[in-house]
């Protein structure tokens, strides 16, 4: 596993606007029950990245937002402000508590998941691992149902700092009990820095991860903060993108659109409740079976209208996360 700053600096802004229950001593809201300890950033680029990924190893989500150049961090601000005001509020709502209830049924019907052989019998050996991962994945998802960015309300009140400090903290300490249960590792772990090359505004570093791979990236001095110099590059198109995409919202084309979001809402809704009420292998595969031509239908239904604009996607401003960030 190569340790690539440029995949983590990017997460921290696609994490701001992901519309991707705990067991154990994990709650299953976000809480803020201590400050977080300040930290200062380095002026030199080695050791900036460096503090950076390592506040990252221990699961410090707010050095991501601190490391941010203070206009990188106006411009997300203001587009989850924009976005609280362009989006439909019933829609966006239900669309999070949904995805809450997902989490919810899921942890219930955990047993029935594990064991279906719809789509194949699964070895022993990956179900063993799904069940020890299964507190982290309920654990994510409930993270993000519950955080700021899940009620336009939160998004009306967004302020990234404290985002950064308590949801994507949580989400981190999530990932990092995942991918310790595959051969991959923790990609937010890592060696050294070196710099290699640097002037006033640039260097070039050398990351060193704990396997001994080795990594070469080009940074930017951006405001005082060192970015990867290809997002520095893209940051003000992205933007821009991601802002015009959201004014070109109508308040006809949420009307026009909406009786047939919440048709698709409440049509999920009824799936959930059929897998829920399963009280047997039998009955859950029955049920999960019966939901696959709706599910089929409702992806084709969203091809036809092109996407909602009722509630839009939030905007990636770099590149995609890898799998190793973006899924369990």
């Amino acid at each position: 596993m190569k340790f690539s700053y440029k995949r983590l600096f990017p997460c921290a802004a696609v994490c701001a606007f992901l519309m991707t229950a705990c067991s154990g001593s994990k709650e299953t809201t976000v809480e803020i029950t201590e400050e977080p300890m300040e930290v200062s950033i380095p002026d030199a680029p080695d050791a900036a990245i460096e503090m950076i990924a390592k506040q990252l190893a221990d699961g410090n989500g707010g050095i991501l937002w601190k490391a941010m150049p203070a206009s990188y961090q106006v411009d997300l601000n203001g587009i989850a402000h924009l976005a609280s005001n362009k989006v439909d509020p019933e829609i966006y709502n239900k669309s999070f508590s949904l995805i809450g209830r997902l989490a919810d049924v899921a942890d219930r019907q955990k047993s029935f998941i594990l064991n279906t052989e719809l789509g194949g019998k699964k070895p022993e050996e990956q179900i063993a691992q799904l069940e020890a991962a299964w507190p982290s994945i309920i654990g994510f998802v409930k993270t993000i149902s519950s955080s700021p960015i899940a009620s336009v309300e939160g998004l009306q009140a967004f302020e990234g700092q404290q985002f950064f400090d308590s949801t994507v903290s949580s989400l981190i300490e999530y990932t990092a009990d995942l991918t310790s249960l595959s051969e991959e590792g923790n990609p937010l772990q890592f060696g050294t820095v070196k710099l290699l090359v640097s002037t006033d505004d640039t260097a070039l570093l050398e990351m060193t991860a704990p396997d001994g791979s080795i990594e070469s990236e080009a940074f930017t001095k951006v405001e005082s903060r060192w970015v990867p110099a290809e997002m520095a590059t893209d940051w003000g198109i992205s933007m821009a993108r991601a802002k015009a995409r959201l004014e070109s919202i109508s308040p006809e084309q949420i009307a026009q659109n909406k009786p047939q979001l919440l048709g698709i809402l409440a049509m999920v809704e009824g799936i959930l409740t059929q897998i829920e009420v399963a009280e047997t292998q039998e009955q859950f595969d029955q049920a999960l079976q019966g939901a696959m031509m709706p599910l089929m239908g409702l992806m084709m239904m969203q091809q036809g209208m092109g996407g909602s604009h009722s509630a839009p996607a939030m905007p990636s401003v770099a590149p995609a996360l890898p799998a190793d960030l973006s899924a369990p």
